[in-house]
């Protein structure tokens, strides 16, 4: 989170004395993200095997 809010602060000019407020807009991307579902991969089933065939002697 600190790295984000640096990020902002430093995109942004590096304004003196708006520390706050980009660490809780950064604050509030991390709640936003955390809150979002995430999605899961299924596991696929394993494949079904064909029968085996007997060899001819």
């Amino acid at each position: 989170m600190r790295r984000r809010a640096y990020q902002l602060w430093e995109a942004d000019g590096g304004p003196q004395g708006q520390d706050q407020q980009y660490w809780f807009q950064a604050l509030a991307e991390l709640a936003a993200a955390a809150a979002q579902p995430t999605v899961v991969p299924t596991a696929t089933p394993p494949r079904k095997r064909a029968p085996r065939t007997k060899k001819a002697a």
